[in-house]
């Protein structure tokens, strides 16, 4: 599962456990206290209207006690925001009396006190009193309420206490299984990438998880066994240098003190002596070119891109090889179906340098009276180069790896039986570098057949 799918996941499940927390526990409790509230408020507004409706009564004639008014008005709340209007019998307003916490939210600016801030009061209560005989009239009394108010009630405060404790908790839990869902793949792969700078390849990741940082331990873990597969086959091909320079070196220098030492007169014998010693240079100057092409293509030496006449280009190839091919007992055929206006923008040199390879590998693993095949297809947008021979084949279990730096199918160190497992790895690399591809098919006992494509563009 990805972390992002693991994220969503824990969110949804998080939001789960806190709607089912407040249907459960915290419902009950912040309506019971809502309720509570409310009577509470409504018990004060009460209180506090009879307290207004007595002291306008003391004000009137009916009561004559000054000192009773004046004891009375000190009880009246001021921290209620309330407004007493008293109307006569057709409705206007005779007296208005309002509370200090009315005033702090009214400022009586206006003398209809009509102001933005007044909008944002709201009645909450209104108590009606009529006026005693021979009084005609009512007094009403407003009691009002803002959102200040609402928010400084207990009920209201263990709501938002719930709400922000809730995205608190949900934030806190969140990160908490980021921070581990990244934390323990990076610390593993810090350990891994310490082992490997110390000169571990076998290594192991305990990280099973299958989500980006698991592909990335598995991407990381194929990586490692290239590295290690590299360097093994680096250390063969060491071996198989020294190997190959070894074996013509001792030939030459054999041949050489034989001919210095003046024992041999014959000049027929000397030149045949020549000969292998000129057959065994030329081993090594093969085995230099190989080692300096795989050279180039590592550090990306620009290619020299020239306009190449297909067909001109193939029949030159298959001139160079006729003979050659016909001295090692194989029978040779080719097929050139293309057109003679085609041409292709290419590096000829390069472009050579895969064909002799392809083909000397064909003639290296073929087989006694065997054959080979060269094939020059145009398709649609590319030119198709085919090598195919009746020769050994490649097992099925070597075939994914034939284009592997360093590998050879076959483990001897005899230059005619693996070379230096750096040939196709090089092929690749220059047809790749022209746009194109590199095919494999073979079949184990029945033969192989390597094919390439380069574009080429209709002028």
């Amino acid at each position: 599962m990805s972390l992002r799918n693991k994220l969503f996941l824990s969110f949804i499940g998080l939001l789960a456990l806190n709607i089912l927390l407040f249907k459960f526990v915290f419902q009950d409790l912040i309506v019971e206290q809502l309720k509570n509230d409310r009577h509470t408020q409504y018990q004060y507004e009460k209180e506090t209207a009879e307290k207004v409706r007595l002291n306008l009564l003391l004000r009137s004639s009916n009561f004559k006690d000054p000192t009773e008014r004046m004891e009375l008005e000190k009880q009246l709340p001021e921290d209620v925001m309330y407004r007493m209007v008293v109307k006569d019998a057709n409705g206007n307003t005779i007296y208005s009396k309002t509370s200090q916490a009315y005033n702090l939210k009214v400022p009586p600016s206006t003398p209809n006190r009509v102001s933005s801030k007044r909008s944002d009061l709201k009645v909450v209560a209104e108590y009606h009193f009529q006026q005693e005989p021979p009084r005609e009239g009512e007094t009403v009394i407003y009691f009002y309420t803002d959102d200040y108010d609402i928010m400084s009630t207990k009920g209201v405060s263990m709501m938002l206490w719930f709400i922000y404790g809730s995205i608190l908790l949900v934030g806190l839990v969140l990160l908490a299984l980021f921070v581990r869902w990244i934390l323990r793949p990076v610390s593993e792969l810090s350990r891994v990438t310490q082992e490997i700078q110390e000169g571990k390849r076998l290594v192991s990741f305990t990280y099973r998880s299958h989500d980006e940082f698991g592909q990335l331990f598995r991407y990381f873990g194929d990586m490692v066994d290239e590295l290690r597969f590299s360097e093994e086959r680096q250390s063969e091909l060491i071996a198989a240098i020294a190997h190959d320079f070894r074996t013509p070196l001792t030939t030459i220098k054999g041949y050489a003190s034989y001919i210095g030492s003046g024992r041999v007169t014959d000049i027929n014998r000397i030149q045949k002596q020549m000969n292998k010693i000129e057959l065994k240079t030329s081993d090594l100057e093969h085995l230099l070119d190989e080692l300096q092409d795989y050279t180039q293509q590592s550090i990306e030496v620009r290619l020299n891109i020239s306009r190449i006449h297909v067909k001109n280009f193939m029949k030159g190839i298959i001139e160079d090889y006729l003979v050659r091919i016909q001295e090692a007992g194989l029978s040779f055929q080719w097929k050139l179906r293309i057109s003679n206006e085609l041409y292709i923008d290419a590096d000829e040199t390069r472009l050579r340098r895969v064909m002799e390879n392809l083909i000397n590998n064909a003639i290296y693993y073929n087989k006694p009276n065997g054959s080979i095949l060269i094939t020059c297809d145009q398709r649609e947008g590319h030119v198709l180069f085919s090598v195919i021979d009746k020769g050994e084949g490649i097992s099925p279990e070597d075939l994914p790896k034939v284009f592997t730096k360093f590998y050879r199918a076959e483990k001897s160190r005899n230059r005619n039986n693996g070379g230096t497992g750096l040939g196709l790895t090089i092929c690749q690399s220059i047809v790749r570098r022209h746009g194109g591809e590199m095919i494999v098919n073979s079949e184990l006992g029945i033969g192989s057949s390597f094919s390439f494509t380069i574009p080429f563009y209709h002028s």
